[in-house]
């Protein structure tokens, strides 16, 4: 009786120190993998500058287009009166560029683009934006990310037409524009579309993108 017990206490005691190892092995590795890598840190936006009338931002994530653009519309939105079409065309610009540019975002879920929607469409549009041109983009949060994605290299607006646009039963003046962009490579994403977007309290927002 005494030889069974104490078998099974050499049982019990081998399961633990087995434990006790995995365990050991496990935080030695955690340790190695983000603190003497440094892989510890985490990528975060920064803002840089805010045209806080409007609600657009520039982080320091952005790249050097969508920084260039965004200058142009600063300087676009702090003219008296501002030039309505210029606005349309730098903002098209800029949508596309953010949108269309995944090699900077850091999530899936870091959807491009959004400040430049009309606010009761950012919910639809981060869901199908999140489905369909992010859904395979791969976590970044500590900057390993090996994935290659694209990147707008130019944005060209052939044309600005002025137009009308009902939305909630409620018709706006609106800008058409048809837009064409190029990548620093390319890899089958998008190269065109022509959108929409409303006057709204002097404000434009896109509310729509169509295929050309």
């Amino acid at each position: 009786m005494k030889r069974v017990i104490n078998k099974n206490r050499i049982f019990y005691f081998a399961i633990i120190v087995l434990i006790v190892i995995i365990v050991l092995a496990t935080s030695v590795k955690v340790f190695l993998d983000f603190f003497v890598s440094g892989n510890n840190e985490i990528v975060t936006k920064n803002k840089l500058e805010s045209l806080d009338l409007y609600g657009y931002t520039l982080d320091d994530l952005d790249t050097e287009l969508y920084k260039q653009y965004f200058k142009e519309l600063k300087d676009i939105l702090n003219e008296e009166p501002v030039d309505m079409e210029n606005y349309a065309d730098v903002l098209t610009k800029l949508f596309v560029t953010d949108l269309y540019t995944l090699n900077n975002k850091v999530t899936s879920s870091d959807i491009g683009g959004v400040e430049f929607v009309h606010p009761n469409m950012v919910d639809n549009f981060k869901m199908n934006a999140g489905d369909t041109l992010y859904n395979h983009v791969k976590n970044n949060v500590y900057g390993d990310r090996v994935q290659e994605l694209p990147q707008v290299k130019s944005v060209t607006v052939n044309s600005i037409q002025e137009d009308k646009y009902t939305y909630n039963d409620n018709e706006y003046e609106a800008y058409k524009v048809d837009t064409s962009w190029e990548y620093e490579k390319d890899m089958g994403y998008d190269t065109s579309g022509v959108f929409y977007l409303i006057k709204d309290n002097n404000k434009l927002n896109v509310v729509e993108k169509q295929e050309e």
